[in-house]
């Protein structure tokens, strides 16, 4: 024998309550359509201007901020690193001239990412 849950479904899905009678259900029917069709519209312009003011605290950046390296590295430490990014700069582009040359007929993202994976497994 099962218990009896307090709780039956209804053929539509909707949840009924043991005991309630037709007229309540139909009256909670009538209350739920009544609450479809009285939806508030709202403008548009007046929830950007909600969002808007919620996020008041983000600011755009506008200018791009500087470094200034010398807080950092000493000049011998930024020749150093200046030189190796111009030797990475030289090598990817040696790479991916060398995959377009050995493959006339690839993109040159295809070209790139060859390049990125010879990189990655020399650097």
């Amino acid at each position: 024998m099962t218990n009896i849950n307090p709780i039956n479904l209804g053929i539509s899905g909707n949840m009924y309550f043991k005991g309630e009678t037709n007229e309540e259900i139909t009256a909670k029917k009538e209350e739920l359509k009544s609450g479809e069709n009285s939806k508030k519209q709202y403008n548009l312009e007046e929830v950007l201007n909600m969002l808007a003011a919620q996020n008041k605290d983000l600011v755009p950046v506008t200018t791009p901020k500087t470094l200034d390296v010398s807080k950092y590295v000493t000049e011998e430490q930024e020749a150093r690193i200046a030189d190796f990014m111009r030797n990475f700069e030289a090598d990817f582009d040696e790479a991916e001239s060398a995959a377009l040359n050995e493959f006339p007929d690839i993109s040159e993202n295809a070209a790139k990412n060859i390049a990125l994976a010879y990189i990655n497994a020399t650097y």
